[in-house]
């Protein structure tokens, strides 16, 4: 049995990790730093210690903890096993760090398989100083090579990003192909890779595709390269300095623009850092600045432009900036507002009169070139990762959509069947450690989705009778003190509703089912339980998140109401217990139909 499980990537932006496994060997798709939602517990200012790199990420979430993965030396402390099986290898997409920033700690015997490009990338990242671990050995995989470990066949195909080297994975293993999109774009300067892996991975059982867009800012929009370096030059037309925030892995970027600055009469001048990196990667001219940078472009502002990194901004103490220069971000660090330093970059931007011109270019896939990638590919199961609105990717029919849970083990054969046309036989079946059904016990399995059409329920008070613990729920004004996540764990013990998993069964014969609750996430495991046992249809399983605060019940459901519908789903109905939810729902052009929750005699 091959399953999958992710340590990575799961509701946050990175660090997507997968573990594939099949009779005890294992591939791990990515090894980078781990980026949990809100920073983790090593954020700044709180940092590993030295000598304790590896083990204060392991200890903290801040790396996946996987047996006979890392060096023994460095799991200082730790109740671990180090040190390879000789039945892992390791398989890096691309070389940023929340991909690759752990390499140098995997264990020597555990072979390290990436494209010519990347281990380029990543050995002058070790030469810069970026990557720390005592490991330095690489494998190079070709595209069009494969390389065998046991059951398993790797293939890398080159894709679009914003990084030298960056490739989509497919894994062949006894159960089906899985595709891994790893990072990939289709609007940057070779948008032809992505669509030729694309073709390459089609009908594959699994497909784990990055989101990042899909929670992007609503400023977000779609820019070629090419209209990067055009903004670019436009912005040497003001009369003052021009700072610059651009991201030095991107090399082609980085050609670009020292060549463009040349071309208006200005130098520029690279941080220190990047200035090494950029030198180890070969880009020839490169220029640094030195501590004493504002002394040198105080003559003639106007005729430098100079890199600045985030730990880098009291230099504009003393630089010669104000009204007439400018920031200039092109996708360097801070990467965006989703970042703690982006609101001290602006802060220091406001206090010395600086205007700030965004020009980037994403280096991810653009939601509708998402959405069609996965309609090429038409893979059986599709898991997004690598984004926080994973929901927001609706697949085509005959795709199955799973929401993956961090840790969890899934088979890799549920999907739709290439073969019979069954969801892994009959739904209602839930087996040890694989995505749970969604069919009464005597319905067989549909071939695949449904289609667009999909009808929205709420949980508790509405599919599920919870009068046996409506007394966890504070009363008046102390109901914001209520433990949530308590109330959400106790879901195992409620009864049906009949008439509503009724009404759920009937539906699902022609529409997707997609259950929306302010449940903690924690509860999924208990929820997809409960919904398997009382026999309850769905495709999709909706929750809260985080602490499952229902301070807003009516937005939360209105917010997942507009990701349906941005991702191209036709809503047709919301059956909810939530009276004030009709309203707000009708101007989204979504019908409600209230029932009246159990034991409340108002009725609907």
């Amino acid at each position: 049995m091959t399953t999958l499980r992710f340590l990575g990537g799961v509701g946050t932006i990175g660090s997507t990790c997968v573990l594939v496994e099949h009779d005890g060997w294992r591939v791990l798709l990515d090894v980078g730093i781990t980026n949990p939602p809100g920073g983790g517990l090593l954020r700044h200012p709180s940092q590993a210690r030295p000598g304790r790199l590896l083990a204060d990420r392991l200890g903290s979430g801040m790396a996946p903890r996987v047996e006979h993965l890392w060096s023994r030396d460095a799991l200082v402390g730790l109740d671990l096993a180090g040190g390879g099986d000789g039945r892992t290898l390791v398989v890096v997409s691309h070389a940023h760090l929340d991909h690759a920033g752990l390499v140098g700690w995997v264990a020597e015997d555990v072979p390290i398989v990436c494209s010519p490009g990347t281990a380029t990338v990543l050995r002058a990242m070790r030469r810069a100083g970026m990557l720390d671990g005592p490991r330095t050995e690489l494998q190079v995989l070709s595209a069009g090579e494969a390389m065998t470990l046991g059951p398993f066949e790797v293939l890398l195909h080159e894709v679009d990003h914003n990084v030298p080297g960056a490739s989509g994975v497919e894994l062949r293993t006894p159960e089906g192909v899985l595709a891994y999109t790893g990072d990939l774009r289709a609007h940057g300067r070779h948008p032809e890779r992505t669509w030729a892996f694309a073709d390459s991975v089609g009908g594959a059982e699994v497909l784990v595709a990055e989101g990042t867009t899909l929670g992007g800012t609503p400023a977000l929009v779609r820019r070629e390269e090419l209209a990067v370096d055009e903004a670019f030059a436009a912005a040497l037309s003001v009369p003052g300095l021009v700072l610059l925030s651009c991201y030095p892995l991107d090399l082609e970027r980085a050609a670009a623009f020292a060549a463009i600055a040349t071309s208006g009469g200005r130098r520029l001048l690279w941080s220190p850092r990047s200035a090494t990196l950029l030198r180890e990667l070969g880009l020839a001219g490169v220029e640094a600045w030195a501590d004493r940078v504002a002394e040198e472009v105080g003559g003639s502002p106007g005729s430098f432009v100079v890199q600045l990194e985030p730990a880098e901004l009291a230099h504009l103490v003393d630089l010669p900036v104000g009204p007439g220069s400018l920031f200039v971000h092109a996708d360097g660090e801070p990467l965006g507002p989703f970042q703690p330093s982006w609101a001290l970059l602006t802060e220091w931007l406001e206090s010395r009169e600086v205007p700030l011109r965004r020009i980037g270019c994403s280096g991810h896939l653009m939601p509708d070139d998402l959405g069609e990638l996965v309609e090429r590919i038409a893979p059986a199961t599709l898991y997004p990762v690598h984004t926080s609105d994973p929901y927001r990717l609706c697949p085509p029919p005959g795709t199955r959509r799973v929401i993956p849970a961090y840790g969890r083990s899934y088979r890799l054969g549920d999907g739709p069947s290439r073969r019979t046309g069954q969801v892994g036989g009959a739904r209602s079946t839930l087996a040890a450690g694989t995505e749970p059904t969604s069919v009464a016990d005597d319905e067989p399995a549909q071939a695949g989705l449904r289609g667009r059409r999909v009808v929205c329920f709420d949980l508790d008070s509405t599919i599920c009778d919870t009068r046996h613990r409506q007394h966890m729920i504070l009363p008046g004004e102390r109901r914001g003190e209520t433990d949530w996540v308590a109330y959400s764990l106790a879901c195992s013990d409620d009864a049906p509703v009949p008439g509503v998993v009724g009404l759920a069964r009937l539906l699902s014969a022609n529409h997707r089912i997609v259950l929306v609750s302010s449940r903690d996430e924690r509860a999924r495991e208990l929820s997809e339980r409960w919904l398997a046992r009382h026999g309850v249809p769905y495709d999709e399983l909706l929750l809260g998140g985080a602490d499952g605060s229902p301070s807003d019940l009516v937005e939360l459901k209105l917010h997942h109401l507009r990701g349906l519908a941005e991702a191209g789903a036709k809503v047709e109905l919301l059956v909810d217990d939530l009276r004030s939810v009709a309203g707000p729902a009708a101007e989204l052009g979504v019908p409600v139909l209230t029932v009246a929750a159990p034991g409340d005699p108002s009725g609907a």
